[in-house]
């Protein structure tokens, strides 16, 4: 059963189906689930921003996860987004240990390794281009990966969160349009949600909501879409991720002025291009 189970939900997982997971795992008490299914909701909760619970659940199998390099890898990944980068690093440099050879932990470790010593990422990434020339037979390739990913990060520091910056690692297809820090007064978190019409195709802000976070969950809350998605756009969570809220000023600064409206609150550009009030969603909370 589990096997089989395991199988349907690695499929749901490589098709961004996070959401689905949790929930048909939630069916089944956890005690029940084993190590790989309990690895797989964590990373699920990872996906969806809930680095605390993932970690929580790995803990769980970290008698198991001791010779497995990708448990420790996991646990690196879920304390690297809660900003605990000293144990992000230790987790990785364990990792490296069993995947000597391993470019992406090295790349991670030395993410890690920068952000706990709060040196400059982006001159470290550049200095981490002559290491990695020593590490496995496809440097040449990590090389220029690198270097590409170099290109695409902002000229200025500081302003994409953790995790919107990490993926210009994991998706090469996304460049991330940032001028400045257009939120250089805002408290709080600057997790928010969008569409791939607004950051992959490009579309302006048509409809944009703030829900009530989960309580503990750094998120803002808001939920920006293009306006023009359908249900069932909606209901593949590929196509939408985590994003970082001063990424969605650069693209629309439009929105500035309502960031700070109460959880609850939504607003539509209606045909002139004005943000008018109206009514929110009747979403899935979190979604």
């Amino acid at each position: 059963m589990e096997k089989s189970l395991l199988e349907t939900l690695q499929q749901r997982y490589d098709e961004g189906k996070y959401q689905f997971i949790i929930d048909k795992l939630l069916e089944i008490e956890p005690e029940k689930w084993g190590y790989d299914l309990t690895c797989l909701f964590a990373r699920a909760l990872n996906e969806l921003g809930e680095y605390e619970d993932a970690v929580g659940y790995l803990l769980k199998v970290a008698k198991e996860g001791r010779k497995d390099y990708m448990w420790y890898v996991r646990m690196g990944y879920a304390y690297f987004l809660q900003k605990q980068y000293q144990k992000s690093n230790q987790m990785f440099q364990k990792a490296l240990k069993l995947q000597p050879n391993n470019q992406e932990i090295f790349l991670f470790a030395t993410l890690a390794s920068s952000a706990e010593k709060e040196e400059n990422i982006h001159e470290h990434i550049k200095e981490m281009i002559t290491q990695l020339k020593k590490v496995g037979e496809k440097a040449d390739y990590m090389t220029q990966e690198v270097e590409e990913i170099i290109q695409k990060l902002p000229a200025e520091d500081c302003i994409l969160n953790i995790h919107t910056l990490l993926k210009t690692f994991s998706d090469g297809n996304i460049t991330f349009h940032i001028k400045r820090n257009l939120l250089k007064d805002w408290k709080g978190s600057r997790n928010c949600f969008a569409t791939n019409r607004i950051i992959i195709d490009g579309k302006k802000i048509g409809f944009m909501y703030r829900d009530i976070p989960k309580e503990g969950q750094d998120d803002s809350g808001w939920r920006f879409t293009a306006g023009d998605e359908s249900s069932s756009y909606m209901a593949d969570e590929r196509n939408f991720g985590l994003y970082d809220l001063n990424l969605l000023c650069n693209y629309d600064p439009d929105i500035i002025s309502f960031l700070n409206a109460p959880y609850g609150k939504a607003y539509y550009r209606d045909e002139q291009g004005i943000f008018r009030e109206a009514e929110p969603p009747k979403f899935k909370k979190n979604q």
